[in-house]
């Protein structure tokens, strides 16, 4: 076999990074979104309990709403000042993006189009089984907080299930809480650890 030049060893070894990173089974978004979006679902879920509840006034509604938009917005402006990062990611990555767009999407669905089957409680457990969904997926992936944190929100969902009154609120929320954002806080601290 001859001698190949530098360039042509350069390209070679860019080509196997490529591969590399293309076939990685390692999910890292960054935690920031699982932290704004597990702390607006409890709160948005104690928010409706209470609204329902009678326990706050129904103009709390527009702070929800303001809440949800803020979200959103802090979303597309962290997805955007990723987006030079996305053609770098790994086709894992892609496909989480794909599973987390898919799933959040569907429960908004369900929550708006099929109110009558999911009242009450029950719209807020349609968004506690779409984040276990999410992290489920990541943990399929080798994440161990990402399976811990799934755990955390199934259980809440049984705990739920099993309560009455305020407890079934208290319950869904502590799971979307500890679970979704605390599995945000996990990965920015495991993130700050790595370098």
């Amino acid at each position: 076999m001859g001698e190949i030049d530098p360039k042509e060893a350069h390209d070679h070894l860019a080509m196997v990074d490529r591969i590399l990173a293309e076939s990685s089974q390692k999910l890292c978004f960054g935690g920031s979104l699982f932290i704004v979006w597990g702390l607006y679902s409890g709160i948005a879920t104690l928010g409706f309990h209470f609204i329902a509840k009678g326990t706050l006034p129904s103009q709390a509604l527009f702070a929800q709403a303001a809440l949800l938009a803020i979200c959103i917005v802090y979303s597309i402006w962290r997805v955007r000042a990723n987006r030079g990062n996305i053609a770098r990611r790994s086709i894992v990555q892609r496909e989480f993006l794909n599973v987390l767009y898919l799933t959040l999407g569907l429960a908004f669905v369900a929550n708006l189009g099929a109110f009558n089957l999911f009242r009450g409680m029950g719209a807020a457990a349609i968004w506690s089984f779409a984040e276990a969904v999410v992290l489920f997926f990541i943990g399929m992936h080798g994440n161990r907080r990402a399976q811990i944190a799934g755990i955390i929100v199934i259980v809440s969902m049984v705990v739920a299930n099993f309560s009455s009154g305020d407890n079934v609120a208290y319950a869904l929320a502590a799971g979307m809480v500890a679970g979704y954002a605390g599995f945000g806080v996990a990965e920015e601290l495991a993130h700050d650890a790595n370098g």
